[in-house]
């Protein structure tokens, strides 16, 4: 059976999602026919290495940039379809923790200045209620009340970090895009907005895009985990079966890495994986790994891999 999300009612969902930047010359493909769907209550964790095209996945969700090709869907709203200035009201809807969290502040402006902000976007509010929500959320991320009258060019880049967190959640979205929310956190820290992010989706429903390079966290936040591998999706499944019973060989290598990753010089063409896959060098090269691109199947309920020979 081909791999399909469908369409759903309750869900932010990207359906055969591309965008390609140009630069020096040469395409790359950053995402290319990629779909995927975040549910209400549920959290899907995206994994795979630096410049594969998680972040670009993130932004295209949420209509940051705009896709090459595909759609967005909130609610059967076809995101993709409509203007900014319309889809600006539904923003409130779903928000970012960016991996680059300094370029989303104005370092000029004051801590509470910016949060109050993002609440008035969206929100009547009195200046008291205003104000004690914002003191609700800095605690929860563990700031302290006196960071609220500091200039954001003046934080650290943990502070940074738990500031872009608590303007996120404010709002209380209904969908959140978490990039590398946990970076540059220490241990102690990772764990508390760890904890703070799956009480969020338990009391508000929220539905989380979990994209990190940090597996642990991965399995402890997620209930569905996608890998990507050079702007796509080759591998989708619940959690406890990517992580136990892994059916594609970059999946294997991501959670049991050897001791060198080797490469081949194949040229360009077939699966995106082929010149660093240890099955396509056991089977000794056969030519439907360089000539055709694996869709992404169905091999058991729910458990999508797009390799030609997966789970051998």
């Amino acid at each position: 059976m081909k791999e399909s999300e469908g369409t759903c009612a309750d869900c932010l969902q990207g359906l055969n999602l591309t965008k390609y930047f140009y630069g020096k010359g040469r395409r790359i493909e950053a995402c290319n026919d990629v779909s995927i769907s975040i549910f209400r209550k549920k959290t899907v964790g995206l994994v795979g290495e630096s410049g594969c095209g998680k972040t670009t996945v993130g932004r295209l969700l949420l209509r940051l940039i705009n896709a090459d090709s595909g759609e967005i869907l909130y609610k059967d709203i076809n995101l993709s379809a409509i203007s900014e200035k319309d889809i600006r009201p539904l923003r409130k809807n779903f928000q970012m923790i960016f991996q680059d969290s300094k370029s989303a502040f104005n370092p000029r402006m004051r801590v509470f200045d910016a949060l109050r902000e993002s609440i008035r976007l969206y929100e009547e509010m009195k200046a008291r209620e205003l104000r004690d929500r914002v003191t609700a959320i800095i605690s929860r991320v563990n700031l302290s009340r006196g960071t609220l009258q500091n200039f954001i060019g003046n934080l650290s880049g943990g502070e940074l970090k738990r500031l872009d967190i608590a303007r996120a959640l404010t709002i209380h979205p209904e969908y959140l895009i978490a990039d590398e929310p946990l970076t540059l956190l220490d241990i102690s820290i990772q764990g508390q907005i760890a904890q703070l992010l799956m009480e969020v989706q338990e009391t508000e429903s929220t539905g989380i895009l979990f994209i990190s390079h940090d597996l642990r966290m991965v399995e402890m936040l997620s209930d569905t985990v996608a890998v990507m591998y050079r702007g796509k999706i080759i591998e989708r499944a619940p959690k406890k079966d990517i992580t136990g019973r892994p059916l594609h060989p970059y999946t294997r290598h991501l959670w049991n890495p050897r001791s060198s990753l080797f490469f081949i010089g194949f040229r360009e063409g077939g699966c995106v994986y082929k010149n660093r896959c240890f099955l396509f060098q056991k089977k000794e090269f056969p030519p439907i790994c360089s000539e055709k691109q694996p869709d992404l199947l169905e091999h058991r309920k729910g458990h999508y891999a797009a390799c030609h020979f997966a789970g051998e």
